[in-house]
Formats: C-alpha cells, sequence, structure tokens
C-alpha cells in the first residue's frame, strides 16, 4: 500500500481539500463530489460512486508540461492531482 497526498483544487475559489490515503486520484475526487453535493451518507455506496464517475466523465489525463497526472471535473470545477 503506497500513501499518497491528494489535493483537491476548485479552479474558481482556490479552495482546497487534501486527502491523505492510498486512494487513485479518481477516488478522492469521487469523495470531494460527494462532499461538494452533500451525499455523504453515499461515500461507501458504489453504485453512485460508479455514477458520479460515468456522469462527469473522471479520466486520469497526463499534463503536456510537468508529465503529472490529474483529473478534471468540469461539472465542479475541481481539479485532482498529486502533492509532491
Amino acid at each position: 500500500m503506497i500513501i499518497m497526498k491528494t489535493i483537491v483544487r476548485n479552479v474558481l475559489t482556490n479552495e482546497e481539500s487534501v486527502y491523505i490515503n492510498d486512494l487513485s486520484l479518481i477516488e478522492n475526487m469521487i469523495n470531494a463530489i460527494i462532499l461538494k453535493e452533500n451525499a455523504t451518507s453515499n461515500l461507501l455506496n458504489k453504485k453512485f460512486r460508479e455514477k458520479i464517475k460515468n456522469e462527469n466523465n473522471l479520466i486520469i489525463h497526463t499534463s503536456k508540461i510537468t508529465g503529472q497526472g490529474f483529473v478534471f471535473c468540469e461539472k465542479h470545477d475541481l481539479i485532482a492531482k498529486i502533492a509532491n
């Protein structure tokens, strides 16, 4: 198990959430969306999490500048990346 520090930032307000765990960028983005939508009762609901992933087209992109992976959610103006 590799513990990583993921930062999910609102690109409009610069508000950040920090996740220190062994989850992927996509999983931490899903957590941030669930919190933003006040749907925390569904944090462990696999079908709900999959629905969020599909509805928001959450995939890992690679920056052409840094080579670092990131996930972007246009609907919620969020970007997730691994902290240095």
